[in-house]
């Protein structure tokens, strides 16, 4: 064969090497362009959408922390927006994350799966709760959807109030004790100091450091068996004590941190609380109605303050928990078995598996042993020092502004996220 029978071959054009590819190739190549030029164009018009979303919770969940009944709520939206924290931070370290959006991978767990920001009082995947099989797979009937749609404009605030309720409830089981002694021995010791009465007069004292040990030992405990509870969506979870310990175990050094942090930023609120005492000279010629305006006015920006402050520390908290479940696997401390049944099914849907690795014997694991035993004990005695500045502080406010009752029994950052000091006969 020689050369002259050999066809000459042209160079193929770009256009017929598309009609040559498969399709799925086809779409990869030539749509990868248009959906990443897309994919950019819709997070940039979301920014705003999420920017002002944000400032609408906020606004809420500063004005409902002006009321006892609004903080429950608002108690109920930080647990569930804990929760959407720690399962977004999982769904980051997955393939999924490379697959989807975190709402799409949310939504494939069904209707009642967390959220990253959750709402205030409208259900959570309106149309996927109305069109939902039932347990059998059949479609719902028209009279069910009438019934679901009942429940669409308050489904949430429904949530949010029996969540906020079930966390309070259970904070109080662990920190009241402590709670009630503190104001026993405050009312206690003054009205028995009024009296002259010597023979008792080491009772308000001596109880008084009794019930703040007490809740130091509950607060030692109670920050991550709220995060625990939050995460898991179960009020039993938060009695979990073998299992909540060895999470604070295995992040011992930023749990210190978040002690610190709630200890810290209670302190402008301590400060805010406070400060009305020092009002009287300068509202002395108003009337009763102008001060009662001007400390609403007040305790609303400051019960906005408290809800900035309460978001920190519950986020925080959730990061510290997520890591925390990942190294108590990782070190054999705590079996797949023994998780939540809820952890499990997303770390499954997940596909997390971490692999329990264990130190070998030696020399060189007795010191580190040796020298991780004296850290632990430096920082639970660092954590209870924390924590004792944290009540500290609540004395040190009572002698500059008396509050009965609420400035013991409420700690806003723990407990009931509650901020309306205005005195009663002011309100009458």
């Amino acid at each position: 064969m020689n050369s002259a029978s050999i066809p000459e071959v042209q160079p193929a054009e770009p256009q017929a090497v598309l009609q040559a590819l498969p399709a799925a190739s086809v779409s990869k190549t030539v749509l990868s362009g248009r959906s990443g030029s897309k994919s950019a164009g819709t997070a940039l018009w979301q920014w705003p959408l999420v920017f002002l979303g944000w400032c609408w919770r906020i606004l809420a969940g500063g004005l409902l922390c002006f009321s006892l009944v609004g903080s429950i709520l608002v108690t109920g939206w930080t647990y569930r927006w804990m929760q959407g924290l720690v399962l977004r931070g999982w769904w980051k370290r997955s393939r999924f994350r490379q697959e989807g959006s975190f709402e799409d991978f949310c939504a494939s767990l069904g209707h009642d799966a967390p959220v990253g920001r959750p709402r205030w009082v409208l259900q959570e995947r309106m149309r996927m709760v109305l069109n939902r099989s039932d347990a059998v797979g059949r479609q719902p009937s028209t009279v069910r959807r009438i019934l679901r749609a009942l429940r669409l404009p308050w489904h949430s605030l429904w949530l949010n109030f029996k969540i906020g309720f079930q966390g309070l409830f259970c904070t109080y089981l662990l920190t009241g004790l402590g709670c009630l002694i503190m104001l026993f021995s405050w009312e206690f010791g003054w009205l028995n100091s009024f009296n002259k009465g010597y023979e008792q007069a080491l009772i308000g004292p001596l109880t008084g450091l009794l019930g703040i040990f007490v809740f130091i030992v509950a607060m030692v405990y109670v920050p991550m068996a709220q995060v625990h509870q939050a995460v898991t969506g179960d009020y039993h979870a938060f009695f979990d004590i073998r299992f909540v310990w060895r999470l604070i175990r295995a992040r011992l050094s930023v749990y210190v941190i978040l002690a610190a942090l709630i200890t810290l930023i209670s302190l402008p609120l301590e400060i805010l609380k406070t400060a009305p005492a020092f009002f009287g000279d300068w509202t002395e010629s108003w009337s009763d109605a102008e001060v009662l305006k001007m400390l609403q006015n007040y305790y609303l920006i400051c019960a906005l303050v408290l809800f900035v402050s309460l978001l920190i520390w519950r986020w925080l908290g959730a990061r510290i928990y997520q890591s925390a479940v990942l190294k108590v696997l990782e070190r054999g401390w705590v079996t797949r078995m023994e998780l939540h049944p809820t952890l499990v099914n997303w770390l499954d849907r997940l596909d997390i598996f971490p692999v329990p690795t264990l130190e070998s014997a030696g020399l060189t694991y007795l010191v580190k042993s040796g020298s991780r035993s004296v850290y632990r004990r430096t920082l639970y005695v660092l954590l209870f020092f924390i924590w004792f500045g944290f009540v500290a502080k609540v004395y040190v406010g009572q002698f500059l502004n008396y509050h009965p009752f609420e400035a013991f029994m409420n700690h806003p950052l723990v407990q009931f996220p509650h901020f309306n000091y205005i005195p009663s006969d002011l309100k009458s």
